[in-house]
Order: C-alpha cells, then structure tokens, then sequence
C-alpha cells in the first residue's frame, strides 16, 4: 500500500503544503493578469494528484480498520470552503472588473476537482457509517 495509517500525517502535510502553494498561485497569477500561468497549472496539477492520493489512500484506512476504530479529527471541509469563496471572489471581480481581470485558466478545474474529491470522500464516509 502506497499510503498507510503511520505516514498519513506527513501526506496530509504534503497535501496542505501544495494546496495553499496553488491557491496562493492562482490568486498571484489572478491579480497579475496571469504572469504565473505556467507555474500555476503545474501546482494545480500536483496539488490534484496529492489530494486523490491522500484522501483515497485516509478512506481505503478507514474502510479497513474495524467499525468505529477509525476517527478522522481533521476537518476537511475547509478546503472546499476556502476554495468557494476563492471562486466566488474570482468570478465577481471578474465581472466588476471584466477589462481588467479574468478567472485563470485551470482554476475551474481545479476548483471542480477538489470539490468532487471531497464529495466521493463524503460519500464513502457515509456509506462506511451505514454498513
């Protein structure tokens, strides 16, 4: 197993790093008429691939531990949440400012990636619940 329960702490780690390393980009790059375009895309697509790795890898733990074993501390919403009102932000002052300022490229994306990645999390934290 790629992932196992005693290094979990340092992909959530990893994971974090990259996550506000690509937000803090895409918000430079927004703010900068997309001078960091290229940088951006490829941390958004690190940030992606840490971000299924460590979440599929915390959900396979949690379904192989036995019932009720397995307690998650970690609030992972918040990621979902920041990144809404990045998006959020993004698109209204694009729209005030729309000469000015357009949303980067593989914001969307990135923005839709996380949101799905949390979704299935939730999904499979509902479904481990139930059973």
């Amino acid at each position: 197993m790629l992932i196992d329960k005693n290094n979990l702490g340092f992909w959530r780690t990893i994971t974090n790093i990259w996550g506000f390393l690509t937000l803090g980009l895409f918000v430079v790059d927004f703010f900068s008429f997309h001078s960091y375009s290229q940088s951006t895309s490829s941390c958004a697509v690190i940030y992606g691939f840490t971000l299924a790795l460590f979440v599929g890898s915390k959900e396979f733990q949690r379904w192989k531990s036995q019932k009720g074993q397995y307690k998650s501390i970690h609030f992972g919403e918040i990621y979902p949440i920041i990144w809404t009102i990045a998006m959020i932000s993004f698109v209204v002052i694009s729209v005030i400012f729309k000469e000015n300022y357009q949303i980067p490229g593989e914001f969307p994306t990135t923005y839709i990636t996380i949101l799905g990645i949390y979704i299935i999390s939730q999904q499979s934290k509902a479904f481990y619940k139930q059973g």
